[in-house]
């Protein structure tokens, strides 16, 4: 079970969201094109994808992200002298693809990786700076939002030089970039792994729906979860381990995936049944800052804006993808106390109205 904090529930349901920082729509950004241009010369293969990212080059150890292949590697972006294949990284890699997932917030890589093994060593390589960390068995997704890419910075820095320009020009350069784009050097990306999402069962979700079908809508339900935190982090200035993020990221990956929003299915996916909740429930890895005696008010809250949210949630099914995106900043901006007690149709009129 994950261990609680000392916040209390008032401090903890503060929105970390900010007013709209971008103007939709968006601009592809700068790292999205590069990996478009990789994916057309060398395939969205197992072994492309390890050329891509020096990370997989780097040991995973207790310590790694301080050890000196790490900083020769990642850090400093030296050449990989002896560079491990995919074979010798993956255990299947066959299994190993990625692509790019166009989205109204910005397209974003998909790194999928059929073999749980593989998918947790590409979490611990690219999303915990190849540290052994654990992966809690619930956990089949992960958004990344500043993986740092020495290979692209190379390759930029090559062309730079190859233009003209002085070798002691570059720092210059790359502080130009940056204020330009914020991913010139860093990428946005999303890891996943087939499984039922939230643990659940195809009878749950609906009698004509089996296994294999729930698996496959699991995978588009994931995909949009985790660029909808991808959205809010672009678009709102935040995203977070938290209930408030969950919430937004399950009613537009329902909605899309499932064409509604059920609450006792989102509820179900969190390990909340009633007022109980499941020693591996995944709520319990987005309360890790919330004092314990907090946590029943927090699941009374939840079945309130599960509700709410259920009630509304058919202006998110039929809308484009530019409308879902604006419907879900302005549904971003009303914090989850005020969710809770808000009337359904005074939310619906204003988020068809924005």
């Amino acid at each position: 079970m994950t261990a609680h904090g000392s916040c209390s529930l008032s401090e903890y349901l503060t929105s970390a969201f900010k007013a709209p920082v971008v103007a939709l729509p968006v601009n592809e950004e700068s790292h999205v094109t590069w990996w478009r241009d990789r994916f057309t010369q060398h395939g969205g293969s197992a072994q492309a994808l390890v050329e891509s990212l020096n990370q997989f080059q780097v040991t995973i150890e207790p310590g790694a992200s301080q050890s000196p292949e790490y900083v020769r590697l990642i850090r400093q972006g030296q050449p990989v002298s002896s560079p491990r294949t995919a074979n010798d990284l993956f255990s299947s890699p066959s299994m190993v693809d990625w692509h790019i997932v166009d989205h109204s917030a910005g397209g974003l890589p998909v790194l999928t990786f059929a073999e749980r093994a593989d998918f947790e060593i590409a979490f611990r390589a690219l999303g915990a700076r190849c540290e052994p960390v654990p992966v809690g068995k619930n956990v089949h997704a992960l958004y990344l939002g500043g993986l740092p890419n020495p290979v692209r910075a190379g390759e930029l820095r090559e062309a730079f030089l190859g233009s003209g320009h002085e070798p002691q020009a570059w720092p210059e350069e790359v502080q130009r970039r940056m204020q330009a784009d914020g991913t010139s050097f860093h990428d946005r990306l999303i890891l996943v792994h087939p499984a039922p999402y939230g643990g659940l069962s195809s009878s749950v979700v609906g009698d004509s729906m089996d296994e294999h079908d729930w698996i496959l809508k699991s995978m588009q339900l994931r995909i949009e979860h985790e660029c909808t935190h991808h959205a809010t982090h672009r678009l709102l200035g935040s995203y977070r381990l938290h209930v408030h993020d969950e919430v937004l990221a399950d009613l537009m990956g329902f909605t899309k995936a499932l064409g509604r929003f059920d609450a006792g299915l989102f509820l179900r996916a969190l390990g909340v049944s009633g007022n109980d909740v499941a020693p591996e429930a995944r709520l319990l890895t987005y309360t890790s800052d919330l004092e314990e005696k907090a946590l029943p008010r927090l699941v009374d809250l939840l079945h309130q804006v599960a509700d709410r949210v259920e009630s509304f949630s058919s202006v998110f099914v039929d809308a484009t993808d530019l409308e879902r995106l604006k419907r879900l900043v302005a549904l971003a901006q009303i914090d989850l106390v005020s969710l809770s007690t808000r009337n359904p149709d005074d939310l619906a009129e204003l988020l068809v109205g924005d």
